[in-house]
This record gives structure tokens, sequence and C-alpha cells, in this order.
């Protein structure tokens, strides 16, 4: 006599389980969202460190008009101070009280380096950031040179910005303690402004 074979009989919650679909969209969620939402994380991230750097050029370049016209030398002549020289380029480029320019970053924290270079070629921009400790470097944003008239002048500033989505470290210029660096260099030739023996450099 042949052997018969009986499958098993499954508990009905078990087939039930086995049989139901309502969490499959649940579920497959669940494995793809991670990575979408840090997909558009990171687009965020990288869209905002372009609008900042862009907001930053565009400051800069417009307080460092008055040095490419001579007009801060001339009004600041009485100054030998670097630092003071250097806070007062901060407040050309930042604003003071009430009149505070609206930026993406802090603009009282921006470090700025003024360099004069004896030719474009041999101009170059200070370095910010120490790639080893990753923190700033140390002298930077303390130098200014007076620039006299077509002289050519580097004009480095740099700030950190945070960094809200760091899950895929798409932060190259990082510092220690996760901030972006944003720099900002930008070389000319100053105007053959007039000076006198109590104005410019």
């Amino acid at each position: 006599m042949p052997r018969r074979f009986t499958r098993p009989i499954r508990p009905p919650r078990l087939r039930s389980f086995a049989a139901a679909t309502e969490g499959a969209a649940a579920l497959e969620f669940a494995l793809v969202a991670l990575p979408f939402l840090a997909l558009v994380g990171a687009i965020v991230q990288i869209a905002f460190v372009i609008w900042a750097g862009q907001n930053f050029d565009r400051t800069v370049q417009n307080a460092v008009r008055s040095l490419f016209t001579g007009q801060f030398q001339i009004a600041n002549a009485a100054t030998s101070s670097p630092a003071i020289l250097l806070q007062k380029l901060n407040d050309a480029m930042c604003g003071t009280g009430a009149n505070r320019t609206m930026t993406l970053f802090d603009c009282s924290s921006v470090k700025i380096d003024v360099s004069v270079a004896s030719s474009f070629s041999a101009g170059a921009g200070a370095t910010p950031m120490n790639a080893t400790s990753r923190t700033w470097n140390s002298g930077f944003g303390t130098n200014y040179a007076c620039a006299k008239p077509g002289a050519i002048v580097v004009v480095t500033a740099a700030v950190k910005i945070p960094v809200f989505f760091s899950l895929l470290n798409l932060a190259q210029k990082s510092f220690a303690d996760g901030t972006h660096l944003l720099q900002s260099t930008t070389v000319f030739r100053t105007e053959p402004y007039q000076t006198t023996a109590s104005t410019g450099c």
C-alpha cells in the first residue's frame, strides 16, 4: 500500500499572516526611506552651501571696493593697528547697528586677510584652515597691508557656516567641529587715488 503524504495544517492565524499584503507598501517605504531622506538632505545642504558662497562672494566684493578706490585707505590714514583696520573693513562689509547687512552667514565672525603682491603672478591668497588640525590657521585674519595707489592687493576672507546634514560627509572643507569653510579671494590693482602726507599709505 503506497504511503500517503499529507500537508501540514497551518493554524488559522499563521495562514492569515502569510497571505496578508496590507503592510507591503509600508515595508517597501521603510527600506527606501533612509537613502531617500539622505539624498534630499544632501541636495539641501549642497544648495545652501552654493547659495551662501555666492552671498559671501558678493558681500566681500562690495566691501573691498573701498580698497580698490583708495577710499578706505584715505579714511583710515591715521590708524596703523592691523586689528582696528580689519575690524573697520569688517564693519564696511557687514554694516553696523541697524544697518547690518542681511547675510546667510555670521558676518561678525568673518576673518579677513589683506596682503600686497609684487605682481599678479606672485599674488597668493592666505590659507584660512590648517588641513591637519582642521582649525583656523594661526595668524589668519590678523594681517593688513596698506595698499598704495597702483598696488596689487590680495584679499582673502573666510567664515564658518553650519552643516545641517552631515550623513554623507559632503563638506570637503570642513572644520573639526563639523562646520564648513566658506572662502572668498579677490585680487586687484588699486586705482591711482590721490594721497597726501596725511592721507593714504
